[in-house]
Protein backbone atom coordinates (compact mmCIF):
# COMPACT_ATOMS: atom_id res chain seq x y z
CA UNK A 1 0.00 0.00 0.00
CA UNK A 2 2.91 2.75 0.84
CA UNK A 3 4.25 1.74 -2.40
CA UNK A 4 1.69 3.02 -4.61
CA UNK A 5 0.66 5.71 -2.21
CA UNK A 6 4.15 6.58 -2.90
CA UNK A 7 3.84 6.25 -6.77
CA UNK A 8 0.25 8.18 -6.68
CA UNK A 9 1.98 11.00 -4.95
CA UNK A 10 4.97 11.14 -7.50
CA UNK A 11 3.13 10.79 -10.65
CA UNK A 12 0.60 13.81 -8.84
CA UNK A 13 3.78 15.96 -8.51
CA UNK A 14 4.86 15.62 -12.03
CA UNK A 15 1.58 16.74 -13.08
CA UNK A 16 1.39 19.45 -10.57
CA UNK A 17 4.96 20.42 -12.06
CA UNK A 18 3.78 20.11 -15.37
CA UNK A 19 0.68 22.20 -15.39
CA UNK A 20 2.95 25.24 -13.59
CA UNK A 21 5.62 25.13 -16.47
CA UNK A 22 3.06 24.48 -19.84
CA UNK A 23 -0.04 26.18 -18.14
CA UNK A 24 -0.83 29.83 -20.09
CA UNK A 25 -1.52 32.51 -17.01
CA UNK A 26 1.99 30.32 -15.25
CA UNK A 27 4.94 30.25 -16.90
CA UNK A 28 3.64 29.09 -20.49
CA UNK A 29 6.84 27.68 -21.64
CA UNK A 30 6.57 26.05 -25.12
CA UNK A 31 8.52 24.79 -28.17
CA UNK A 32 7.22 27.80 -30.39
CA UNK A 33 8.35 30.67 -27.69
CA UNK A 34 9.91 33.84 -29.48
CA UNK A 35 12.72 33.29 -26.85
CA UNK A 36 15.68 30.82 -27.10
CA UNK A 37 16.05 30.31 -23.96
CA UNK A 38 12.29 29.80 -22.90
CA UNK A 39 11.72 27.43 -25.93
CA UNK A 40 14.99 25.58 -24.86
CA UNK A 41 13.77 25.07 -21.22
CA UNK A 42 10.56 23.74 -22.12
CA UNK A 43 12.59 20.86 -24.13
CA UNK A 44 14.00 20.38 -21.24
CA UNK A 45 11.91 21.03 -18.50
CA UNK A 46 9.61 18.09 -20.53
CA UNK A 47 12.64 15.42 -20.98
CA UNK A 48 13.18 16.03 -16.89
CA UNK A 49 9.44 15.46 -15.87
CA UNK A 50 9.38 12.38 -18.07
CA UNK A 51 12.33 10.90 -16.50
CA UNK A 52 11.12 11.19 -13.36
CA UNK A 53 7.79 9.69 -14.64
CA UNK A 54 9.33 6.94 -16.51
CA UNK A 55 11.95 5.98 -13.90
CA UNK A 56 9.94 6.37 -10.39
CA UNK A 57 7.47 4.23 -11.84
CA UNK A 58 9.50 1.69 -12.91
CA UNK A 59 11.44 1.85 -9.99
CA UNK A 60 8.50 1.13 -7.45
CA UNK A 61 6.65 -1.03 -10.00
CA UNK A 62 9.66 -3.54 -9.88
CA UNK A 63 10.73 -2.95 -6.45
CA UNK A 64 14.21 -2.68 -4.83
CA UNK A 65 16.38 -5.58 -6.75
CA UNK A 66 17.17 -8.53 -3.94
CA UNK A 67 20.25 -8.99 -2.47
CA UNK A 68 20.95 -12.02 -0.79
CA UNK A 69 23.60 -11.95 1.95
CA UNK A 70 25.61 -14.24 3.51
CA UNK A 71 23.61 -15.36 7.03
CA UNK A 72 27.46 -14.88 8.74
CA UNK A 73 26.97 -11.08 7.59
CA UNK A 74 23.39 -10.52 9.57
CA UNK A 75 25.46 -10.05 12.63
CA UNK A 76 23.18 -7.07 14.08
CA UNK A 77 20.20 -5.02 13.94
CA UNK A 78 20.80 -2.14 11.44
CA UNK A 79 22.29 -5.68 9.14
CA UNK A 80 18.82 -7.23 9.42
CA UNK A 81 17.20 -4.32 8.95
CA UNK A 82 18.75 -3.58 5.43
CA UNK A 83 17.88 -7.37 4.79
CA UNK A 84 13.84 -7.02 5.76
CA UNK A 85 13.77 -3.35 3.87
CA UNK A 86 13.92 -5.70 0.58
CA UNK A 87 10.88 -7.24 1.68
CA UNK A 88 8.88 -4.65 2.99
CA UNK A 89 6.62 -4.10 0.25
CA UNK A 90 6.00 -7.70 -0.93
CA UNK A 91 2.94 -8.94 -1.75
CA UNK A 92 2.90 -12.05 0.27
CA UNK A 93 5.76 -11.46 2.89
CA UNK A 94 5.99 -7.69 3.09
CA UNK A 95 3.91 -7.36 6.35
CA UNK A 96 5.95 -9.46 8.13
CA UNK A 97 8.89 -7.88 7.27
CA UNK A 98 7.46 -4.37 8.41
CA UNK A 99 6.45 -6.04 11.38
CA UNK A 100 9.59 -7.75 12.36
CA UNK A 101 11.69 -4.20 11.67
CA UNK A 102 9.34 -2.64 13.89
CA UNK A 103 9.65 -5.13 16.40
CA UNK A 104 13.89 -4.14 16.44
CA UNK A 105 13.45 -1.15 17.03
CA UNK A 106 10.95 -1.27 19.86
CA UNK A 107 13.20 -4.05 21.46
CA UNK A 108 16.11 -1.73 21.92
CA UNK A 109 13.68 1.35 22.56
CA UNK A 110 12.83 -1.09 26.14
CA UNK A 111 15.63 -2.17 26.61
CA UNK A 112 17.28 1.51 27.30
CA UNK A 113 14.43 2.25 28.86
CA UNK A 114 14.78 -0.78 31.19
CA UNK A 115 18.12 0.20 32.04
CA UNK A 116 17.53 3.63 32.96
CA UNK A 117 14.57 2.53 34.97
CA UNK A 118 17.12 0.34 36.60
CA UNK A 119 19.87 3.00 37.32
CA UNK A 120 17.49 5.32 39.24
CA UNK A 121 15.88 1.94 41.51
CA UNK A 122 19.52 0.62 42.28
CA UNK A 123 22.79 1.49 42.83
CA UNK A 124 24.78 -0.11 40.10
CA UNK A 125 26.88 -3.02 40.90
CA UNK A 126 24.96 -3.84 43.92
CA UNK A 127 23.37 -7.23 44.13
CA UNK A 128 20.14 -6.03 43.41
CA UNK A 129 21.53 -4.32 40.13
CA UNK A 130 23.16 -7.22 39.04
CA UNK A 131 19.93 -9.81 39.59
CA UNK A 132 17.94 -7.50 37.75
CA UNK A 133 20.47 -6.16 34.74
CA UNK A 134 21.71 -9.86 33.92
CA UNK A 135 18.30 -10.85 33.48
CA UNK A 136 17.37 -8.35 31.36
CA UNK A 137 20.68 -8.19 29.38
CA UNK A 138 19.95 -11.57 28.74
CA UNK A 139 16.13 -10.92 27.96
CA UNK A 140 17.16 -8.26 25.08
CA UNK A 141 20.21 -10.33 23.77
CA UNK A 142 18.20 -12.81 22.93
CA UNK A 143 15.05 -10.86 21.38
CA UNK A 144 17.46 -9.21 19.25
CA UNK A 145 19.24 -12.48 17.97
CA UNK A 146 15.71 -13.81 17.29
CA UNK A 147 14.88 -10.57 14.83
CA UNK A 148 17.84 -11.22 13.38
CA UNK A 149 17.33 -15.04 12.78
CA UNK A 150 13.79 -14.13 11.44
CA UNK A 151 16.00 -11.41 8.97
CA UNK A 152 17.80 -14.61 8.13
CA UNK A 153 14.60 -16.65 7.01
CA UNK A 154 12.93 -13.76 5.50
CA UNK A 155 15.85 -14.57 2.73
CA UNK A 156 14.27 -17.71 1.72
CA UNK A 157 11.02 -16.12 0.15
CA UNK A 158 11.11 -15.59 -3.50
CA UNK A 159 7.68 -13.61 -4.08
CA UNK A 160 7.58 -14.45 -7.83
CA UNK A 161 8.38 -18.06 -7.06
CA UNK A 162 5.75 -18.27 -4.34
CA UNK A 163 3.37 -16.42 -7.09
CA UNK A 164 4.07 -19.19 -9.54
CA UNK A 165 2.85 -22.00 -6.97
CA UNK A 166 -0.56 -20.56 -6.58
CA UNK A 167 -1.44 -21.87 -9.71
CA UNK A 168 0.87 -25.07 -9.86
CA UNK A 169 -1.99 -27.45 -10.94
CA UNK A 170 -1.53 -25.50 -14.64
CA UNK A 171 1.79 -26.29 -15.23
CA UNK A 172 4.12 -29.56 -16.25
CA UNK A 173 5.69 -29.49 -13.01
CA UNK A 174 4.44 -32.85 -10.69
CA UNK A 175 2.50 -31.76 -8.20
CA UNK A 176 3.57 -33.44 -5.21
CA UNK A 177 7.34 -31.24 -5.75
CA UNK A 178 5.47 -28.12 -5.68
CA UNK A 179 3.26 -29.43 -3.01
CA UNK A 180 6.34 -29.67 -0.70
CA UNK A 181 7.28 -26.16 -1.94
CA UNK A 182 4.75 -25.01 -0.77
CA UNK A 183 4.75 -26.83 2.73
CA UNK A 184 8.37 -25.73 2.45
CA UNK A 185 7.22 -21.72 3.02
CA UNK A 186 4.66 -22.10 5.26
CA UNK A 187 6.84 -23.84 7.21
CA UNK A 188 9.36 -20.95 7.37
CA UNK A 189 6.60 -18.25 7.87
CA UNK A 190 4.99 -20.45 10.68
CA UNK A 191 8.59 -20.30 12.54
CA UNK A 192 9.06 -16.78 11.62
CA UNK A 193 5.15 -15.55 13.43
CA UNK A 194 6.08 -17.92 16.36
CA UNK A 195 9.37 -16.36 16.87
CA UNK A 196 7.36 -12.61 16.54
CA UNK A 197 4.84 -14.05 18.82
CA UNK A 198 7.64 -15.04 21.35
CA UNK A 199 9.43 -11.37 21.06
CA UNK A 200 5.92 -9.60 22.03
CA UNK A 201 5.54 -11.80 25.13
CA UNK A 202 8.66 -10.92 26.24
CA UNK A 203 8.68 -6.80 25.33
CA UNK A 204 5.45 -7.10 27.64
CA UNK A 205 6.85 -8.59 30.34
CA UNK A 206 10.44 -6.72 29.64
CA UNK A 207 7.62 -3.24 29.69
CA UNK A 208 5.86 -4.43 33.06
CA UNK A 209 8.93 -4.78 34.74
CA UNK A 210 10.08 -1.43 34.22
CA UNK A 211 6.70 -0.10 35.47
CA UNK A 212 6.76 -2.44 38.50
CA UNK A 213 9.96 -1.36 39.20
CA UNK A 214 9.83 2.10 38.86
CA UNK A 215 7.08 2.05 41.72
CA UNK A 216 8.15 -0.94 44.01
CA UNK A 217 8.11 0.01 47.66
CA UNK A 218 6.45 -3.30 49.28
CA UNK A 219 7.69 -6.82 49.56
CA UNK A 220 4.83 -7.66 47.68
CA UNK A 221 6.10 -5.94 44.70
CA UNK A 222 9.29 -7.60 45.25
CA UNK A 223 8.07 -10.62 44.99
CA UNK A 224 5.93 -10.00 41.67
CA UNK A 225 9.27 -8.69 40.36
CA UNK A 226 10.95 -12.17 41.33
CA UNK A 227 8.38 -13.98 39.63
CA UNK A 228 8.58 -11.66 36.16
CA UNK A 229 12.38 -12.01 36.20
CA UNK A 230 11.08 -16.08 36.11
CA UNK A 231 8.91 -15.39 33.38
CA UNK A 232 11.77 -12.98 31.40
CA UNK A 233 14.04 -16.24 32.12
CA UNK A 234 11.59 -18.91 30.65
CA UNK A 235 10.83 -16.94 27.51
CA UNK A 236 14.30 -16.09 27.07
CA UNK A 237 15.02 -20.12 26.90
CA UNK A 238 12.44 -20.31 24.54
CA UNK A 239 13.25 -17.98 22.02
CA UNK A 240 17.27 -19.67 22.09
CA UNK A 241 15.34 -22.33 20.13
CA UNK A 242 14.53 -20.38 17.24
CA UNK A 243 17.73 -18.63 16.71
Amino acid sequence: MRKYLKIFGINVGVGAAAIVLYSPGLLALRVTDYSIFRAGMSIIAGILLAAVFLYSNIRFLRGPKKRQVDIKEISDIEAAKRVLRQYHDGRYFGQTARTVSEQMDRIVKCGRRLSDVLGQKFEKGTLSWEKFNSVVEAAENSAIQNAVTMAGRMQMFDEKEYLRLQHYKQDNIPDDIQEEQIRLYQRNLDNIRSAITLNERLLLKLDTLALEISGSRSGTAEEENRNLLGEIEQLTKEIKYYN
